[in-house]
């Protein structure tokens, strides 16, 4: 896959993250219950990456799954805190103000993973460029909260 195939599959997954929330937010209030609500939306993603995997012929890696490192098996974790803190806040809040709160929680987790190196990457610097973007971010997810 080349360059601007991965930039767009990026930005098309940031966009249907968009999306998701109040998708997800809708469906919590015909089932009545968040998690539940959250639960229904990872089943639809599994069964579309089980067959994604069967059509890829992807199974074959499951044997070196034993192999990776306790950490590695949170990112479900993650993307059900996601789901579910998105699909709560984006009534309250908004889509716009719970994805700059969502995009102010994944930089700032971000750049503390960088300066220290965790999950096996190079550890990079906290510059001065870095804090003053991220006062930035923090300055907007103010300004959306006024509101």
């Amino acid at each position: 896959m080349d360059r601007s195939a991965i930039v767009f599959l990026a930005a098309l997954g940031g966009g249907l993250i968009a999306v998701q929330a109040p998708v997800n937010a809708r469906l919590r209030i015909a089932v009545g219950n968040p998690f539940l609500s959250a639960a229904i939306s990872f089943v639809v993603g599994t069964l579309l990456l089980i067959l994604a995997v069967s059509l890829t012929g992807g199974f074959g890696g499951l044997s070196g799954a034993h192999t990776a490192p306790w950490w590695a098996w949170i990112g479900g974790v993650a993307g059900a805190v996601l789901v579910t803190g998105t699909l709560v806040a984006a009534p309250r809040l908004g889509v716009t103000t719970t994805f700059v709160a969502v995009i102010a929680g994944q930089v700032l987790a971000a750049a503390i993973i960088d300066r220290f190196g965790w999950f096996g990457l190079t550890p990079r610097h906290l510059g001065v460029e870095r804090i003053a973007a991220l006062a930035l971010m923090l300055g907007a997810l103010a300004l959306l909260l006024r509101e």
